[in-house]
């Protein structure tokens, strides 16, 4: 089996790590006694090598061996990678390269007042009915432009997709420039979205579920909100970090939301939804979520959405800080 093959494949890579660190200090340390300038009193084939002639032997050894450990030292995480590629081709079939299916842009618009971010909704009843879980994303190309990578930002169940893309340089900049009607390639929809279900028990997880977005990574949350997953979710807080307030994706939908009891299980009037404006003092999402003293860490729950630095900094935070289980923390990848 393919596992068995990884495995084995991973054992050779650390013995051959192994060897070269061993023959890394031998050769930084020994050196042939025909370099050391005297005699050899005894039949060895080395002897510790003195600190002048030989020096620069020495030091020629270890120049030749640093490239070839570095080498073989950089296997051991792709050898961890080709594993996850593998058991993803296993068990779910995926390819590596997804096929790609004509679509046409059905419409396209600004998602807020301010930059440069757009909301494009695309036709593709193939893609749609793929698509099954929020957080999920497509492949998309025009021409033989670069695909990118986009995450569905409505719900699914639509015979249509929303994208919210930001005009980047490559194949996200082009989309942005197209007209309703024009035609693109998409893939299947692809990945295995949030995975909601682990946490999905409102009783179980009861001490707050912190939500963190950033920019285009609202998308994902907005599919989730509309989905219905934080009906009735106690504590909720979203925290959605954007530029500042004209670049704010969705805004218009926030007391909408809150009317059809999509925002969780709110009290009063005040939306679980706290914008954090990076342009101005209030700074990123990741600095300044604030977690409450009194929660039980095994009854809250946390989901991500963004880029990689922040995701990174708010795992640490949300382990260490608050001591949340890792597996309570959702990623849509």
């Amino acid at each position: 089996p393919r596992s068995h093959a990884i495995q084995g494949g991973r054992f050779l890579q650390l013995m051959a790590a192994a060897l070269l660190i061993s023959a890394f200090v031998f050769l930084s340390v020994m050196a042939p006694p025909s370099e050391l300038g005297t005699a050899s009193a005894a039949p060895q084939r080395f002897r510790l090598r003195s600190h002048h002639k030989n020096g620069a032997r020495a030091f020629a050894n270890r120049q030749m061996m640093a490239p070839l450990l570095r080498h073989s030292m950089g296997y051991l995480p792709y050898m961890d990678r080709c594993e996850r590629i593998a058991t993803r081709v296993n068990a779910d079939g995926e390819k590596k390269e997804p096929e790609f299916f004509s679509a046409s842009i059905d419409s396209i618009e600004p998602a807020c007042k301010g930059g440069n971010v757009y909301s494009v909704v695309v036709d593709s009843p193939r893609t749609s009915a793929k698509y099954e879980k929020a957080g999920q994303y497509a492949q998309m190309r025009v021409g033989d432009s670069k695909p990118g990578f986009f995450a569905m930002a409505n719900k699914p169940g639509s015979r249509k997709l929303e994208f919210l893309i930001k005009t980047v340089d490559g194949t996200a900049g082009i989309i942005n420039q197209m007209k309703p009607g024009d035609s693109l390639d998409i893939s299947d929809a692809l990945g295995n979205g949030f995975p909601w279900d682990r946490i999905s028990d409102n009783d179980v997880y009861s001490d707050g579920t912190y939500v963190f977005a950033t920019g285009t990574g609202f998308g994902p949350i907005r599919a989730m909100i509309e989905s219905g997953l934080f009906k009735g979710r106690k504590n909720l807080k979203i925290y959605y970090g954007v530029r500042d307030e004209e670049q704010m994706p969705f805004k218009d939908e926030f007391s909408k939301w809150m009317e059809q009891g999509l925002l969780g299980a709110v009290n009063g009037s005040d939306s679980p939804i706290i914008p954090v404006f990076s342009c101005e003092q209030n700074g990123y999402v990741q600095d300044v979520a604030v977690f409450g003293n009194d929660i039980d860490p095994e009854k809250a729950t946390a989901v991500i959405c963004g880029h990689w630095d922040m995701t990174g900094k708010l795992k640490e935070r949300l382990t260490k800080e608050l001591g949340m289980p890792a597996e309570n923390i959702l990623t849509n990848f």
